[in-house]
């Protein structure tokens, strides 16, 4: 307490001599809000910026629901699963350890990268070959995140509807809505996608129990709860959080021509 209260001094003496913070004003003012209450901001003045989090890393452990083609759903305990996101190129690294409802333990790990998506044996190892065909749903999945979504506002803040404690955008043609708690993190983003097998639904996205987790006031939520059509697809309950990790994505060419 003692440390962060003589980085908070020291912090509004910096501010008060270079200057004020050059800020969003109107409508636009929750958007910063928002990032602030993430830990978005940092620097004052000219040097002032809302995406300081530029890569995140969660682990955790739950369990999901994946929709099959014969209406049924297969349900898996997720023993354990890491996430790493890069905001900026945008990239993703989906690695879980989950187990099916027969027993049997599966290792799965989804790489997303700009316009390639693939799949690893292990991080960075044994890539297939890149598709298109599960871009849009990884890349969505970068986008729905708290950061991600304030991400996008922050990128283009002119074309946010702000709607009371709700913020409207597009991201990749695609209306995404996200609703603020009272402390102004998201507390739900939800979009409408087109499923390749349960066509188009609602896909929503909720975030509870904000914690500052490196206490640097930098907030990510300790459970995450997914849902398609109001079917709950994904409950995580966040055990370890990252700021600014070092994560990459090499992509299959790259991994292929090193291994050579």
């Amino acid at each position: 307490m003692i440390f962060r209260l003589i980085l908070t001094i020291i912090a509004t003496s910096f501010f008060a001599q270079f200057g004020h913070a050059q800020a969003l004003t109107g409508d636009a003012q929750l958007i910063e809000s928002s990032a602030e209450a993430l830990g978005m901001v940092r620097g004052f003045g000219a040097r002032r910026r809302m995406d300081a989090i530029n890569t995140v890393e969660f682990s955790g452990q739950g369990w999901m629901n994946v929709p099959q083609a014969d209406g049924s759903w297969a349900r898996f305990d997720i023993t354990n699963v890491t996430v790493g996101i890069n905001y900026f190129i945008p990239a993703m690294r989906w690695d879980m350890a989950r187990i099916d409802s027969d027993g049997v333990e599966q290792r799965a790990i989804h790489v997303i990268r700009d316009n390639q998506a693939w799949d690893e044996r292990l991080p960075g190892v044994e890539p297939t070959s890149p598709s298109v065909d599960q871009v849009a749903e990884r890349l969505q999945q970068i986008w729905l995140t708290p950061h991600g979504a304030i991400h996008a506002a922050v990128a283009n803040p002119d074309a946010v509807r702000v709607e009371s404690r709700a913020l409207g955008l597009d991201v990749h043609g695609i209306p995404v809505r996200v609703l603020l708690n009272n402390d102004d993190r998201p507390e739900m983003v939800e979009m409408s996608i087109q499923h390749p097998t349960l066509g188009r639904t609602l896909f929503e996205a909720t975030y509870t129990d904000y914690i500052d987790w490196p206490i640097l006031d930098v907030y990510f939520p300790s459970r995450i709860v997914h849902t398609l059509g109001g079917e709950t697809t994904l409950d995580i309950t966040v055990t370890e959080f990252f700021q600014n990790p070092y994560v990459v994505f090499p992509t299959p060419e790259l991994l292929r021509r090193s291994s050579q």
